[in-house]
C-alpha cells in the first residue's frame, strides 16, 4: 500500500488500541495489542506519518533508532541488590531502568498525557546481542524488569533486506505476534503531499514530467544509487535557503541529495530552465492581474512543459499565501478564546489582575515557541501558528501596559482599570484580525486573477485542470474556500467536473472551521 493508505491503517490501529469501554478499560487489553511494524524502502515518510498521527491525536511520541542502542542502553545496567526470601537474605542481580522506558516516563511527566506512541526505527537492524531483548520487548512489552506503561503503542519500522544489508528477517513465530504494514513509494500520493507542504515547484514539475526519477535505491558497480522522497524534500529546503541567500545552485549541491548521477544531471538542467521561466514570467504581475501582453503571448505560444512550469509557480505562491493565512487565522481563533477568559468580572476582587494574566499568557506562549524551535519536533505549520500567537500576544501585552499607564494617572477603581486594560487588549487583538482579513482579500484576488490569466491563455485545457486539481487536493486551500467563498474557483471546478469532489472537500473543510472564522471580538 502507499503511504496515504498506510496512514489510515496506522491511525485506525492506534485509535482502536486506545479505545476504552464504559468502565474505562481498554477494549483490546494492553498485553494483547500487537506492535505495528511498518516495512518499506527508506525515505518514504514512515517516521513522519506516525509523528503526525500522534500530534493529531494529542498523545506523546517518543522515537528511537535501534541501531544506536546496545544491549546495556536498552535493558539498563546491572547492579547487585539484596532481597529476602522465606526469611533469608540473598544477593540478587537487578537492572536500572532502560533508557527507552525512562524516556517514555519523561514524556508522560513533561506533557501530563499518559498515552503515546513509542516508535522504534530500523528494528530489524538491531545488533545480534540486542535482538533477543528486542524480541522479548515486542512480545511482552518489557525491557529487563521494567514494563512499558499501559496506553503506549509500539510502532516499529524497518527496511526489507534488499534495501539494507544489515537488515534481517524476523522468524515466523515473531511476525505472527506483530501487525505488519508493507509500504511502497508512490509518486501520485507524494505529489499531493509535496504541493500541500510547499515543496519547491521545480521538483514537483520535474517529477511530473519524469516520474521514473522519483525513487531509486539500488546497488551499482560505482556505488549505491539513492533517490528517495526524503532526498527530494530535503533538497527543496536547500533550494529555498540558497535562493534566500542568493547562492547559485549547481550540480554538486544537487548530487549531495539526489545520489544518482543521471537523475541529478537531468534535474540540474531542468532547474536552470525553471529558474529562467521564473525570471521571464512576472508571477507577481499575473497574481495582481497586471500581466502585460508580452507575457500573455509567450505563455499562449509556450510548449507544454513550460506552461506547466508556470502553472506550478503560480500554485506554489498561492498555496504559500493560503497556508500562512490559515495559520494566522488559527492563531487568532485560539487567542480569541484565551483572551475572552480574561474578561473582567464583578466578583474577581481576589483574583489576579488582567494585566498580570496577559503578561503570564504572553510569556507562556513565547516560551512554548522557543521550546518548539529548540527541540525541532514541531512541524512548519505548528511553528507558524506559534510564531503568530507569540507576536499577537506581544502586541496585546504592549497595548495592555500602555492602557495601564494611562489609567494609573486617573487612579480609578481596580475594576475600572481592568475594564480599560481589557478594552485596549481587545482593540489590539481586533487590529491583528484586520491583517487576517486583508490577507484573505488579497488571496481571493490572486486566485481570481490567476484563473483569468490561465483561461485567457489556455482556455479549459490541461493547464487549468492541473491548477484546479492541485489546489483542490490541498486541505488548507479548501478550508479557505469554505470560509471565504471563491466563486471563480467554484465555477471552474464545476466546468472541469470537480464539482462533486469539491463539495465533499468543502464539507470536510467546513467541519474544521469554527463558527467565528474571522476571530474578532465584539
Amino acid at each position: 500500500m502507499n503511504i496515504s493508505e498506510a496512514t489510515v491503517q496506522i491511525e485506525g490501529a492506534i485509535r482502536a488500541y486506545l479505545s476504552k469501554d464504559e468502565f474505562g478499560a481498554y477494549r483490546i487489553p494492553f498485553m494483547m495489542q500487537r506492535p505495528l511494524i511498518l516495512m518499506g524502502p527508506p525515505g518514504i515518510g514512515k517516521t513522519a506519518v506516525v509523528a503526525q498521527i500522534a500530534q493529531r491525536m494529542h498523545i506523546n511520541f517518543v522515537s528511537y533508532s535501534i541501531t544506536h542502542h546496545t544491549r546495556q542502553s536498552a535493558l539498563g545496567l546491572p547492579y547487585i541488590d539484596t532481597s529476602e526470601f522465606e526469611g533469608q537474605q540473598y544477593r540478587v542481580s537487578r537492572y536500572t531502568m532502560s533508557e527507552i522506558i525512562a524516556a517514555v516516563h519523561d514524556a508522560i511527566e513533561k506533557s501530563g498525557v499518559a498515552e503515546g506512541v513509542l516508535f522504534l526505527d530500523e528494528i530489524n537492524c538491531a545488533s545480534e546481542t540486542l535482538m533477543p531483548a528486542m524480541l522479548q520487548f515486542l512480545q511482552y512489552k518489557t525491557f529487563g524488569q521494567h514494563q512499558l506503561p499501559a496506553g503506549w503503542i509500539i510502532v516499529c519500522a524497518g527496511n526489507p533486506p534488499e534495501y539494507n544489508r544489515a537488515a534481517r528477517e524476523f522468524d515466523p513465530a515473531m511476525m505472527d505476534r506483530m501487525k505488519r504494514i508493507d509500504i511502497e513509494a508512490n509518486l501520485d500520493v507524494w505529489q499531493n503531499y509535496a504541493v500541500a507542504h510547499g515543496v519547491h515547484p521545480a521538483i514537483t514539475t520535474f517529477l511530473s514530467n519524469k516520474p521514473e526519477a522519483f525513487y531509486k535505491v539500488r546497488a551499482a558497480a560505482t556505488g549505491a544509487r539513492i533517490v528517495t522522497a526524503r532526498g527530494w524534500e530535503d533538497l527543496s529546503r536547500m533550494l529555498y535557503a540558497y535562493g534566500a541567500e542568493k547562492i547559485k545552485v549547481d550540480l554538486n549541491l544537487i548530487s549531495q541529495y539526489i545520489q544518482d548521477q543521471h537523475v541529478a544531471e537531468d534535474f540540474s538542467l531542468y532547474l536552470d530552465l525553471f529558474c529562467k521561466y521564473e525570471d521571464d514570467y512576472k508571477v507577481s504581475d499575473i497574481l495582481e492581474g497586471s500581466a502585460n501582453q508580452v507575457i500573455t503571448a509567450r505563455a499562449t505560444a509556450a510548449p507544454f512543459d513550460e506552461r506547466i512550469a508556470v502553472v506550478n509557480l503560480l500554485i506554489t505562491v498561492i498555496l504559500n499565501e493560503v497556508h500562512a493565512q490559515q495559520a494566522y487565522e488559527k492563531s487568532c481563533r485560539a487567542i480569541k478564546f484565551e483572551l475572552l477568559a480574561f474578561a473582567p468580572k464583578t466578583d474577581n476582587a481576589a483574583s489576579l489582575s488582567i494585566l498580570t494574566k496577559i503578561d503570564e499568557q504572553a510569556a507562556q506562549v513565547a516560551a512554548t515557541l522557543v521550546d518548539a524551535q529548540n527541540t525541532g519536533k514541531a512541524s512548519s505549520g505548528q511553528l507558524a501558528e506559534l510564531t503568530n500567537r507569540a507576536a499577537i500576544w506581544e502586541q496585546i501585552r504592549a497595548a495592555a501596559h500602555r492602557a495601564a499607564m494611562e489609567t494609573s494617572v486617573q487612579s480609578p477603581s481596580s475594576l475600572d482599570t481592568d475594564s480599560m486594560i481589557f478594552s485596549a487588549a481587545k482593540m489590539a487583538f481586533n487590529k491583528a484580525c484586520c491583517v487576517m482579513a486583508d490577507d484573505a482579500r488579497n488571496i481571493t484576488a490572486h486566485v481570481d486573477n490567476t484563473l483569468t490569466f490561465l483561461d485567457g491563455c489556455f482556455g479549459s485545457g490541461q493547464e487549468l485542470l492541473v491548477f484546479v486539481s492541485r489546489l483542490s487536493c490541498d486541505q488548507a486551500f479548501m478550508a479557505f474556500v469554505s470560509a471565504h467563498p471563491l466563486e471563480s474557483f467554484v465555477q471552474q471546478s464545476k466546468n472541469l467536473m470537480f464539482h462533486e469532489r469539491g463539495l465533499d472537500l468543502l464539507k470536510e473543510a467546513q467541519a474544521l472551521i469554527q463558527d467565528d472564522a474571522n476571530g474578532g471580538l465584539e
